[in-house]
């Protein structure tokens, strides 16, 4: 019994090596005809290249989009491996894509195939990436777009890529200036966001629906007065420092806090709208013009609590 055991495990061995010699060779097989074919079309002087594509698939990764509007991926297509080593014949070739569920992709003038003549040796198509107005995407949220490109003349060869575009609304900051003996700080607020957000529903757009500045400028009043790029309060101990109120931002500040000091009330928190794509300097008395309050570049700490909504 003892050894009919044996002989079945030893039977076993032997046809797990012969199925694994046997995939080794399939393995090697496929490798050795795509290192032949490879050789065999450039010996040929056929070269299929693209700027933005490869045979084994470019994986291309873009952070920090804004995730409104669109986003152009211009492919630029070449018939060459150096000044010296061009294809002899126009290449013509098949183009095909499909983006994920959360954008619409479309390309420039229905191009579904071209050509790279021997003239000039390149040839180019551009895709549009365009996320609908009912559609929001938040921080963190990617969109994907795979492109694949397949020469049908003189030879077959396939290129292809996939593109993730990842939202990240990181483009409010801000600093303070300051130094010793000045009588005032100044609170400097950057805002690098490209778009605008619906605040209150109108029209087609829903709250929380994403704009961006070009259709924004096209708002009546009343409709921007319902959107905002960004949204920055600014909370402040009035023992320390005292906000001037002859600031335009205060002039047009919303939800202010105030606080009541020796029967005085003193302004400690309020909020204000910034346009995309800018900045602003607000300015704050000190009670004590010894200290200084510069930030980052001075405390560990700022003085002046921001936040972004």
């Amino acid at each position: 019994m003892i050894k009919k055991i044996k002989e079945k495990k030893k039977y076993i061995l032997i046809a797990a090596i012969v199925l694994l010699n046997c995939f080794y060779a399939l393995t090697a097989g496929r490798y050795a005809y795509k290192e032949i074919k490879n050789y065999f079309i450039r010996t040929n002087k056929f070269y299929f290249n693209c700027d933005k594509l490869s045979v084994a698939g470019s994986n291309i990764e873009m952070t920090n989009w804004s995730g409104v509007g669109s986003y152009t991926v211009v492919f630029n297509m070449n018939n060459y491996s150096n000044r010296l080593l061009k294809s002899d014949e126009d290449i013509e070739y098949d183009i095909s894509f499909h983006c994920s569920n959360n954008v619409v992709c479309s390309i420039e003038d229905n191009k579904t195939n071209g050509t790279i003549p021997t003239t000039t040796n390149s040839d180019s198509f551009t895709i549009i990436i365009s996320v609908p107005s009912n559609t929001i995407l938040h921080d963190r949220d990617a969109v994907e777009l795979y492109v694949e490109t397949t020469s049908t003349s003189p030879y077959v060869k396939t290129l292809s890529g996939t593109f993730r575009l990842v939202v990240g609304h990181y483009g409010l900051s801000y600093e303070i200036e300051d130094s010793v003996n000045s009588p005032y700080l100044s609170i400097k607020n950057t805002n690098t966001l490209d778009y605008y957000v619906v605040k209150t529903a109108f029209g087609n757009y829903s709250a929380g629906a994403q704009i961006d500045i070009e259709t924004y400028q096209g708002l009546t009043n009343s409709e921007k007065e319902k959107c905002a790029s960004a949204i920055i309060t600014l909370r402040f101990d009035p023992n320390v420092i005292l906000l001037d109120m002859t600031s335009e931002y205060y002039q047009n500040a919303f939800n202010i806090e105030t606080v009541q000091i020796n029967n005085y009330n003193y302004i400690r928190a309020f909020s204000f709208k910034i346009d995309a794509m800018s900045s602003n300097n607000i300015k704050f008395y000190k009670k004590n013009v010894s200290n200084n309050y510069s930030y980052p570049n001075g405390n560990a700490s700022s003085i002046i609590q921001v936040t972004y909504s």
